[in-house]
């Protein structure tokens, strides 16, 4: 009986014009995100490698100069673009994947796309996941929101009943047949997307990263189409029904992701950039300033290290003092911009638990943090390579120093290194967590749509083990 009533349900949407419409309308606007997504994703790349290598290029070459100006000179890094981002952006277009490296300074990133897209970014942009997230559960409502409200009107419940099918049969068998209805048109949409994946020539873990989200986007569905069926039992008129649907997805999709930020921000406000970067300043005035010969600190470990080499002048040091006393510096003012840091990432981190916890009552939210985080677009990304760009920022610089400290005289900063020097430094190479080192994170929010999934279908039941015939 279950699969009968799946047939005839199935049956019924295909034959109807608004499938057709929806269908037509969602598929454009796929393709569209696709192509676009991809083309924008190619070109990054492009841009990414090529101005990665030339950055390289420029430091490895660069005109004779002694090592602390090479410091000063400093260099370009580049978060990778990795394949699945042009499925879903994620938070890239708002952190910018460009940093410059220099001495005595850690920099924010560079050339945010957001930036130069003004506030209409923040309405989303058109890719496969936005299309999937926002507007396939508009595609699920139109198809369902009768299911339950229509038998209910044109008396076909009454002889359901009268035939002796159960309202959980009722409830399966109208699930079955609008997820069949779902999957003609979400498993094309699922192949076309995994395109990409094969022009771009992705790696295994990649293709199993799509694969995850495949599934996860199949569960999302799943929730919609338990919540449109419960919707459309609990009003029992097509009319309610289709008001009642629409004001759960705008709740869902629109409201509870720009409240749960508005709240994050009022509960656990970030500090403006002005007042950021003053208190840096002023503990940066509290340590050794390598420039100024004069001030207290330095005074106070030359002093140190005279007594330490008994010596009694800088010059008598068996190192370059200069070298010395930048290096010190430089290890001050890491730990100041670091202390600094992750005083600011904490603040980040509890808006974001604000946030992910509005995924108790939307699904939309949910499925955005575990999409981002398969993409690899995710903020937790995006910190991994500051601290990883920060610890190569620490280590070339120290490399300047070190040079600058055993091989040069002190007071020598005439003295220069020529471009075998400036190619043996370190390079830069980050690679972003593995699928297998995320599996741990990904598991309590997986297991958060699971219950959705499953929580929401047995609600579903329960009102229509409520119908009335009339």
């Amino acid at each position: 009986m279950i699969f009968s009533i799946a047939k005839q349900e199935l049956r019924s949407l295909l034959r109807e014009g608004r499938f057709r419409t929806a269908a037509f309308l969602l598929s454009g606007l796929f393709l569209l995100s696709l192509f676009g997504a991809y083309d924008y994703y190619a070109s990054l790349k492009k841009q990414h490698d090529e101005a990665a290598q030339t950055a390289r290029t420029q430091w490895d070459n660069q005109k004779d100069k002694n090592p602390h100006s090479a410091a000063h000179y400093g260099t370009y890094v580049f978060k990778p673009i990795y394949p699945l981002s042009y499925f879903d952006r994620g938070v890239d277009a708002y952190t910018g994947n460009t940093l410059f490296l220099e001495g005595h300074r850690s920099n924010p990133s560079k050339f945010k796309v957001a930036e130069d897209q003004g506030t209409t970014a923040r309405l989303g942009t058109l890719t496969p996941a936005f299309v999937l997230g926002m507007l396939f559960p508009l595609f699920i409502i139109v198809l369902g929101f009768g299911s339950a409200a229509a038998e209910r009107e044109n008396g076909n419940l009454r002889l359901l009943m009268a035939q002796g099918v159960k309202p959980s049969t009722l409830f399966w068998g109208k699930s079955l047949g609008l997820w069949a209805a779902v999957l003609v048109l979400a498993l094309p949409f699922f192949a076309a997307g995994a395109v990409g994946l094969l022009v771009s020539a992705a790696g295994g873990e990649h293709w199993l990263r799509y694969a995850l989200t495949m599934l996860l986007y199949l569960a999302y569905f799943g929730c919609f189409i338990h919540l449109t069926l419960l919707i459309s039992a609990w009003a029992g008129r097509q009319n309610v029904a289709l008001v009642g649907s629409l004001g759960v997805w705008v709740l869902v999709c629109l409201v509870v992701p720009k409240a749960a930020v508005n709240i994050a921000k009022q509960q656990h406000p970030a500090p403006t950039w002005q007042a950021y970067n003053k208190a840096i300043r002023e503990d940066l005035e509290k340590g050794v300033d390598g420039h100024d010969p004069a001030d207290a600190y330095t005074e106070k470990l030359e002093k140190e290290t005279l007594a330490k080499y008994g010596v009694d002048n800088v010059q008598k040091l068996p190192f370059n003092w200069d070298g010395f006393i930048m290096q010190k510096g430089e290890e001050h003012e890491t730990y100041v911009f670091q202390r600094h840091k992750s005083e600011l990432l904490k603040v980040y981190q509890q808006q974001r638990q604000v946030h992910q916890a509005a995924a108790v009552v939307s699904p939309f939210v949910l499925t955005g943090i575990l999409s981002q985080r398969l993409a690899g677009t995710d903020v937790d990304v995006y910190f991994d390579f500051l601290a990883a760009a920060e610890r190569y920022r620490v280590q070339l610089v120290g490399e300047l120093n070190s040079d600058l400290t055993h091989n040069f005289k002190y007071g020598d900063w005439e003295g220069k290194r020529g471009k075998d020097f400036f190619a043996k430094n370190a390079r830069f190479e980050y690679q972003a967590p593995t699928l297998g080192s995320l599996l741990g994170d990904l598991a309590r929010p997986a297991g958060a749509m699971l219950i959705w999934l499953i929580v929401s279908g047995l609600v579903a039941i329960f009102f229509f083990n409520r119908l009335k015939p009339v």
